[in-house]
């Protein structure tokens, strides 16, 4: 039980990693798309 603290830590930075990369291609996908024209976007 000495380590939760580090496991914790590690779990909690991860985790936010994984988030704000996530965040992140989502909002670069939105960015790229919005510059396509409506008859290349075949998902609409």
């Amino acid at each position: 039980m000495e380590d939760l603290g580090f496991i914790l830590a590690t779990y909690i930075v991860t985790f936010g990693s994984v988030a704000a990369f996530a965040f992140a291609i989502v909002r670069r996908g939105r960015r790229l798309a919005a510059q396509l024209p409506a008859k290349d976007k075949p998902w609409t």
